[in-house]
């Protein structure tokens, strides 16, 4: 996997943990020359720090999100979204949010796919498992790069 599309996947990775705190999250990107990206947080508001369990919290209530992400040739949009799957072919996966907004990501060759925390396939998901994922706009696509199934509710 490229340095690019690492950098995204952690950035996006870091959104679905992290959430939004209330006032806002600042997100710095390792340099793009090192060859593991690092993604540190902080929180811009003034309240107290938040305690792990308070993380917990964010990260159960993120639904669906995208951030652009500056690379070596231009930016990138990536896309996140946690949900259930509401269709699954060899090509495509839904995925519909809880708050009801719905997305067709493709499913490529290069596209990794993790169920029940094991290296799995496409084949494997299945309707009204339990998701995220994150994808790359490309063109009027949305290319999945990782897809986290952790099975049914």
């Amino acid at each position: 996997m490229s340095r690019r599309i690492r950098t995204a996947v952690v950035l996006a990775a870091a959104m679905l943990t992290v959430g939004g705190i209330a006032g806002g999250v600042a997100y710095a990107v390792g340099d793009a020359g090192s060859s593991t990206p690092a993604v540190t947080t902080a929180a811009l508001s003034t309240s107290a720090p938040a305690t792990p369990k308070h993380r917990h919290s964010l990260r159960s209530r993120v639904e669906h999100g995208e951030a652009t992400v500056r690379t070596k040739t231009g930016t990138e949009v990536v896309d996140f979204q946690r949900g259930t799957v509401t269709a699954v072919s060899p090509t495509s996966v839904t995925v519909r949010s809880q708050d009801g907004f719905t997305a067709t990501y493709a499913v490529t060759s290069t596209s990794k796919v993790r169920k029940n925390k094991q290296a799995s396939t496409i084949s494997a998901v299945a309707v009204n498992d339990r998701v995220a994922v994150a994808a790359v706009k490309q063109g009027t696509a949305d290319n999945v790069l990782h897809l986290v199934d952790a099975g049914t509710k």
